[in-house]
């Protein structure tokens, strides 16, 4: 921190030749500005991630933390050394180490490791330093210890610092350990790529095989006969391009050999491989979520399931990686105890919280909680939202002394971490936070509730009274409503009558016409009826006339043929 100061008004000497009842001020030749850096270094405790290669540990070994003896082994330059304390001398003089690891090498893939070279730098030259921890009677007095000692250079000799060899008692073996696929009772198990590396060069050898297959495709070899083959023959055949000039004595004289098609027996295989691939690791397509023939016609549940069966192995190696983890905290956790000194103030849960890791000294029953076993964040979720039911029930049923504040907000904080908040403060108050300047309660708890007697009678009261004020609204919705109704019925009986009225009016109206038309039709059938009467009786008299004329022209031609009958007829006598 930078600052500016100015010194304080502090009492002077007054100055030769004046009294020292007067006040006077300092020259300005005497003030001055003052700069002050202040420096402050925090311990820390760092994991760091250390390479197989640079690791070993005795033949035989179970466990880190059983064996007697393991070692770290790293590069480091002479001016690190130095600053650390160990003698100037000896680390100047040892000399520069070559990288000679077969497994180091192996891993420099884009030429990262150089070799050593004479550099004018000192400070910068790299030697090789190793940490070896054994477990030893050092001091002679039977009771075997865990010592660390320091070793540098290719002769291994000890380091020394302040004129003694770095050789220091600890309390455990500061590495931890785990393995993907851990073998029973030994150290070293097998990673992912030990499973599967031998199908890897299966179909490395598949795939070259059907490749060198498909290069014979597009340059078959060709047979040539000797008598067909001219001098330029061979030349033209051993210059392959698209429309080349092959020139031979006959026509027809060259036999291209056709290579057989494998490629189909090559698939089956390389799917073969990859299903044993994925039996051994529990790697698959349905795992990575790229499987799209997982999702035709299948249920949700059917589906989760199956990622579910599919994520057992990984799940499990994550288990078991988590172990180690487990064991680095527990080496963080005593390094803090070994070595704090000091009280801290860190930020947790978006609130300042003092952390004295000298109180810690007593702390032997720690459990380390890595976080797994309890399913993915949907399952997490589920489960937390069944305790937080079951905690609404046991309040609704008077239990407030098994969940109180406390309680609450941690079930709260647990359903924002899964859902992804990392700050449940953004949501929810904590009851336990308290004003740093007060020490009082930012969120201080309700009063407490009455006995179960008084609830319950208070609930029954306010039942009582939620449902005589629910009765009264029902009841004046309903006078409401039957009112609505009346009214609604009294405007349908007026249109109701009305249409009636139109109805009848309607209907007089058409009874009217159809009378008038009866009468009218009545009238025009008893005309025509007289007046067929009138016709048939001026029918019959004319008959009748005519009949009679006719009975009087017989009559006389019946008298002219009997006087012409008697006219003509002899006399008797001789007359």
């Amino acid at each position: 921190m930078d600052m500016e100061l100015m010194p304080p008004a502090a009492p002077q000497a007054p100055p030769k030749g004046m009294n020292n009842g007067e006040a006077t001020a300092p020259p300005a030749s005497a003030l001055h500005d003052v700069t002050i850096v202040t420096t402050k270094k925090h311990a820390q405790v760092k994991v760091m991630g250390v390479p197989p290669e640079e690791f070993g540990i005795e033949r035989g070994a179970r466990t880190i933390k059983d064996c007697n003896y393991c070692f770290h082994e790293t590069p480091r330059s002479v001016g690190d050394l130095i600053a650390q304390g160990y003698d100037e001398d000896q680390v100047k003089a040892i000399a520069s180490s070559s990288i000679s690891d077969s497994e180091t090498l192996s891993r420099d893939t884009v030429d990262e490791q150089e070799p050593e070279r004479d550099s004018l730098n000192e400070m910068a030259r790299q030697v090789r330093v190793t940490e070896h921890y054994i477990r030893m009677d050092y001091e002679g007095n039977g009771k075997p210890c865990i010592y660390r000692v320091t070793t540098a250079g290719e002769g291994g000799a000890i380091l020394r610092r302040d004129d003694k060899e770095d050789i220091e008692r600890v309390d455990e073996y500061p590495f931890a350990a785990a393995s993907p696929v851990p073998q029973s009772h030994r150290f070293f198990g097998r990673s992912v790529a030990d499973l599967v590396m031998d199908i890897q060069r299966i179909k490395t050898a598949l795939v070259r095989g059907m490749l060198d297959n498909l290069y014979l495709h597009n340059n078959p070899r060709v047979e040539v006969a000797e008598a067909n083959a001219g001098p330029n023959t061979l030349d033209d055949l051993l210059v392959s391009r698209p429309g080349g000039v092959v020139r031979t004595k006959t026509a027809g004289g060259l036999n291209w050999q056709v290579v057989p098609d494998i490629t189909s027996s090559v698939y089956p295989a390389l799917q073969y491989m990859d299903a044993t691939r994925e039996m051994r690791t529990g790697v698959n397509n349905q795992s990575q979520g790229i499987d799209a023939n997982a999702l035709q016609n299948q249920s949700a549940t059917a589906v989760a399931q199956v990622f579910s069966a599919s994520q057992m192995r990984t799940k499990l190696i994550a288990r078991i990686l988590a172990e180690g983890v487990r064991d680095m905290f527990a080496l963080l956790h005593g390094a803090i105890r070994r070595h704090g000194q000091q009280a801290q103030t860190v930020r947790l849960r978006n609130s300042w919280v003092q952390v004295d890791p000298r109180n810690w000294k007593t702390r032997n029953d720690l459990t380390i909680n890595v976080g797994l076993g309890s399913g993915g964040k949907a399952q997490q979720f589920a489960q937390t939202m069944a305790l937080a039911n079951f905690q609404k029930e046991l309040l609704l049923g008077g239990k407030t002394h098994l969940v109180g504040d406390d309680k609450l907000f941690n079930t709260a904080s647990e359903l924002t971490k899964i859902m992804g908040h990392k700050n449940p403060d953004k949501f929810f108050n904590d009851p336990s936070a308290k004003n740093p300047q007060t020490g009082e309660l930012l969120n201080p708890p309700s009063p407490p509730s009455p006995p179960e007697s008084v609830q319950v009678a208070q609930i029954k009261a306010q039942t009582d009274k939620e449902k005589m004020g629910v009765q009264a609204q029902l009841d004046q919705q309903a006078d409401e409503r039957k009112a609505q109704i009346e009214a609604v019925q009294a405007e349908a009986d007026m249109a109701t009558e009305q249409q009636r009225l139109q109805a009848e009016l309607a209907i007089a109206q058409q009874k009217f016409e159809l009378e008038r038309e009866l009468k009218l039709m009545d009238f025009q059938l008893k005309r025509e009826m007289h007046q067929q009467d009138m016709a048939q009786r001026a029918e019959q008299h004319r008959q009748q006339m005519e009949a009679g004329v006719f009975k009087v022209a017989a009559g006389a031609e019946a008298h002219d043929q009997k006087m012409e009958q008697m006219k003509n007829a002899p006399k008797k006598g001789g007359e």
